[in-house]
């Protein structure tokens, strides 16, 4: 992988040239201040003013009980207090863009989005409607981080070409996606080797009922919209399907490591990419299609042993054999799902919502939005309790009973 290779699936690199094909989205240049805000790992605190004032009117009870609230003053004038940043214009700009994409965004930065973050919204969703959901959400978030740190670690050539990064805050247009429509898909050496599902935390019924009209719409949007177009010659690009002969491009990544396989290996998908050029080889040099398969039988047979180990990985159809090997002849790429429940991995995100405990948690947001999420814990914490009481009162009960019975 080439420093290149990363700066070409950067967003501001792509989107004016596939807007057509994408969604909606409004790029914006990071300031100086706002990429020092990012890069600080201090205290997570919000820029003032990046949330709305609470619109609840409170009543004469709340107001007698406002000296409780005296302890987070206290916290405010102390030293050790953090200060919140001061953010006013690009928060302003921010919210102009969120309004022009009505009124709900999904964020991210060049390359990645905070997927890993989502545990800390109020929502546990990536959805923002105010310039402090995307603040909280970029601060809070291992992927972003990686990408304001160490974007070309896995590059050949980062010690030897320039590294700078024009870093941009990208807001998208809001769309609620269905998991069960979402695929990567992966091009070597310009060819489309290997379509998989996004979400491999599930296994989705409708996959693989519709396989063929999945494998061939989004090889129509490969062909008539990214083939000649994209300039790299390896990449990885997802996309969703929400219905048939409607595909929508969502992102490009780098070919290599850095981005994740999924359902395929990248010793698997470097491979495809060797056996699709070793078979054009013999085409072009032999006039038989039979010479052919006489000289690549047993290639493709440990082609296939390999890539069909996995009986919950299913192919294009129940002949996999067959159709895998006239796959490589005819450059389709290999489609990959999870068929049934055993087949499922853990989500890869699932270690980032090991949540730390909500009173820290707290202590790094404004006093105005600490309130607000207080009252939000407080109904948690009071039904909690309640279910605690209750199911101890059950057990005295039984125990109660046993004895009566015992006696």
């Amino acid at each position: 992988m080439k420093v290149q290779d990363v700066l070409a699936c950067s967003f501001p690199s792509w989107y004016d040239k596939f807007k057509k094909c994408t969604i909606k989205s409004i790029v914006m240049p990071l300031t100086q201040e706002v990429l020092a805000y990012m890069q600080d790992n201090g205290t997570l605190v919000l820029p003032e003013g990046s949330q709305p004032e609470p619109s609840y009117k409170r009543n004469k009870e709340e107001e007698e009980d406002e000296a409780d609230a005296d302890d987070w003053a206290q916290c405010e004038l102390s030293d050790s207090c953090v200060k919140a940043p001061r953010l006013e214009e690009y928060s302003a700009k921010i919210k102009d863009a969120i309004k022009k994409l009505g009124g709900s965004v999904f964020p991210k930065l060049n390359w990645s989005s905070p997927k890993d973050a989502a545990w800390i919204a109020l929502n546990n969703s990536l959805r923002c409607c105010t310039p402090g959901d995307v603040y909280l959400l970029l601060k809070s978030s291992n992927f972003v981080t990686h990408d304001l740190t160490s974007p070309f670690k896995d590059c050949d050539d980062a010690n030897e070409v320039d590294t700078s990064v024009d870093y941009c805050l990208v807001l998208r247009g809001w769309m609620e996606i269905n998991p069960a429509h979402e695929f990567r898909c992966f091009v070597s050496n310009k060819q489309l080797v290997g379509i998989c599902q996004r979400d491999i935390s599930q296994s989705y019924y409708c996959i693989g009922t519709d396989q063929a009209n999945i494998r061939s719409d989004i090889i129509s949007l490969w062909k008539e919209n990214i083939e000649n177009r994209f300039p790299l010659q390896n990449y990885v690009f997802d996309v969703y399907r929400p219905a048939k002969d409607h595909v929508i491009l969502l992102d490009f990544n780098p070919f290599g490591e850095t981005t994740d396989g999924l359902l395929f290996s990248w010793s698997e998908l470097e491979s495809f990419g060797d056996a699709r050029d070793c078979l054009s080889r013999i085409i072009e040099s032999e006039s038989s299609l039979s010479t052919l398969s006489e000289e690549s039988e047993d290639d493709l047979n440990q082609f296939n042993e390999r890539n069909l180990a996995d009986s919950n990985r299913q192919s294009y159809s129940s002949q996999t054999d067959t159709l895998t090997q006239h796959s490589l002849l005819d450059n389709a790429p290999e489609f990959r799902f999870i068929s049934s429940a055993t087949g499922v991995q853990p989500s890869p995100y699932i270690k980032y919502g090991e949540r730390m405990p909500r009173a820290q948690m707290m202590k790094k947001f404004p006093a105005d939005l600490r309130r607000l999420v207080g009252y939000d814990f407080a109904i948690q914490y009071l039904t909690s309790k309640i279910t605690i009481v209750a199911f101890v009162i059950c057990l005295e009960t039984l125990g109660l009973l046993v004895s009566f019975l015992y006696c």
